[in-house]
């Protein structure tokens, strides 16, 4: 009787042991689990702030390599506002694209160069709490301030200035 004791308590012995192993297993994935949710949601935060000063001054800095000509590009001052003024020639007639920050969204309005500029048709491109535009010789420098407090700025050489102004 004491080999058959003997075994039946390895056996529950075993099982404890099986149950402590799969339990283990269990309290470290869900510990892999908490640490993988909370480095996810800091890389998206991360992401998410880094968006104005990746992808809003990329596509300012196009929207201006591409219009880099001279006598399609400007900066003025319009109800309070900088606006990055923008020329280009479609099926022979002359267009403006406007950009500016309205206090929350940097805006883009595209019209006949006929029509005056007005805040009130932009698009909203992205968010932003600021923008200023300095334009000295032949360099522009957009600075954008997010919804943080935190600018961002690109400055950009322009070609046209060689070829008689902005």
């Amino acid at each position: 009787m004491s080999a058959r004791n003997a075994a039946r308590g390895r056996g529950e012995l075993r099982g404890v042991f099986i149950f402590a192993l799969l339990a283990a297993f269990a309290l470290l994935s869900l510990i892999v689990v908490i640490i993988g949710a909370r480095s996810y949601r800091m890389i998206n935060a991360t992401a998410d702030e880094a968006y104005v000063s990746r992808t809003g001054l990329s596509y300012l800095a196009g929207k201006v390599r591409a219009a880099d000509e001279a006598g399609m590009l400007g900066v003025s001052t319009e109800n309070g506002m900088d606006v990055l003024k923008l020329g280009g020639e479609y099926g022979g007639e002359r267009y403006n694209t406007y950009i500016y920050c309205d206090g929350e969204q940097v805006r883009e309005y595209f019209a006949r160069a006929d029509l005056a500029f007005s805040p009130d048709y932009g698009e909203a491109i992205f968010s932003a709490t600021q923008m200023q535009l300095t334009l000295e010789n032949s360099l522009l420098t957009i600075s954008l301030t997010e919804e943080s407090g935190e600018s961002h700025a690109v400055s950009l050489y322009l070609q046209a200035a060689k070829e008689g102004g902005a």
